[in-house]
């Protein structure tokens, strides 16, 4: 079955307004920590929106706001070795006090960053997000949380200033989605294990 796409020449886009506020504090000279507070406001939230002749197009559906928490601590080692964790909690609603779906209220990272060598960088991390709702039309359970372990190594200053960065993406080939219409019984699967490389050179 296909799905018949319709142009909406009166859709407007979406506008946010972001407010902040944070503190850091420096216990020592090893570690340091920060906590902000984030207020997004935003107009006119866009979403693809099926009509029962089974046309979809994309609407400004409702306003919503996010609010929430973000939290990093730092522990310095020795020169650029140093262990980092950072945490978000979020909560996003629409204009009535809704729940908005497909976000995750959680979510962190933690890692590990080891220069051994001046020629070579290794940062490797983990990406963890909480689980995810869904629509309330949509009966099926909530996508659950899932986590990624991920790794980049930087090496620089063996040729003038060129600096090569060769990283991995969910090394452990974790199988994952993000939230899909009913029409998607197995949700939309997200990249499995993914390689990148860089190349840069400043004259």
């Amino acid at each position: 079955m296909f799905q018949i796409g319709v142009g909406n020449k009166d859709l407007d886009p979406e506008k946010i307004r972001t407010y902040e506020v944070g503190l850091s504090y420096q216990f020592n000279k090893y570690v340091t920590s920060s906590v902000n507070y984030f207020y997004n406001d935003i107009k006119d939230l866009i979403a693809l929106q099926r009509s029962a002749d089974g046309s979809s197009r994309f609407e400004n559906l409702t306003n919503a706001r996010v609010q929430g928490i973000e939290m990093e601590t730092k522990v310095d080692i020795y020169k650029d070795n140093y262990i980092f964790m950072n945490y978000t909690f979020q909560n996003p609603e629409d204009n009535e006090g809704n729940d908005l779906p497909f976000v995750a209220q959680h979510k962190g990272n933690f890692g590990i960053n080891v220069h051994y060598w001046k020629y070579i960088n290794t940062n490797i991390s983990t990406f963890v997000s909480g689980k995810r709702s869904r629509v309330d039309t949509d009966l099926r359970d909530d996508l659950p949380a899932y986590a990624l372990l991920n790794l980049s190594i930087i090496g620089k200053e063996f040729f003038k200033t060129m600096e090569v960065q060769g990283t991995v993406f969910n090394i452990l080939d974790k199988d994952y989605s993000d939230p899909g219409p009913t029409r998607i019984p197995d949700d939309l699967p997200r990249p499995g294990r993914t390689f990148f490389v860089g190349l840069s050179y400043q004259f």
